[in-house]
Parts: structure tokens; C-alpha cells; sequence
């Protein structure tokens, strides 16, 4: 993997700063039923899953904006990984307006 200089780090921790907000709306706008199809369970847990994984890696990233670019001991794979896992769980969430919308009347 290649090195990631840090104009292009700053672009990613903008990126996942905003993907942090929504998480975060995301998360506070479910509710905590234990009587829900397997579908809503998913969907909620993939909002928790893609706020940590988004926390994990702005805040590695975080760090080594400000570390030396020769020698940083994190690697682009730590944050890479995390924000992976996050733009996955993003693309999870979007397929729940689908989703929504076939139940919809």
C-alpha cells in the first residue's frame, strides 16, 4: 500500500468526520426493541458497528497527521481497515432506504 501524504489524510479525516456526524444521527434516532425483524437488527447494528470503526480510524488518522511522514508507526492499512469497515456499513444503511421503501404503502 502506498503512503499517504498528508493533504490526502486530511481529505480522509474530513470524510470520515462527516460519516462520524451521521453515524451518530443515525444511532440516536433508532430505538431498542427486542421484537424487531432480523432486517431492523441488522441495520442497527450496522449503524453502531460503522460509528466505532469511523471513531477507530479518524482518530488514527488524527494521529498521524501530526507524526512525521518518515517515520509514522501507523501504518495506512490502520486506518484504511476502519474507515473500510465504515464506508461498508454506510453502504449497508443506504440500502435500508430501499428497503424502507418496498414496506412503505
Amino acid at each position: 500500500m502506498r503512503p499517504m501524504p498528508s493533504a490526502d489524510m486530511v481529505t480522509l479525516i474530513s470524510f470520515l468526520a462527516v460519516l462520524l456526524i451521521f453515524f451518530s444521527i443515525d444511532v440516536r434516532s433508532r430505538d431498542s426493541a427486542d421484537s424487531k425483524p432480523w432486517h431492523a437488527r441488522l441495520f442497527e447494528w450496522s449503524s453502531r458497528v460503522g460509528g466505532i470503526a469511523t471513531a477507530l480510524a479518524l482518530a488514527l488518522g488524527w494521529v498521524d497527521l501530526f507524526l512525521p511522514d518518515e517515520t509514522s508507526p501507523i501504518h495506512v492499512v490502520f486506518v484504511a481497515v476502519p474507515g473500510s469497515v465504515a464506508v461498508l456499513c454506510a453502504i449497508v444503511l443506504g440500502l435500508e432506504m430501499l428497503w424502507q421503501r418496498w414496506e412503505s404503502p
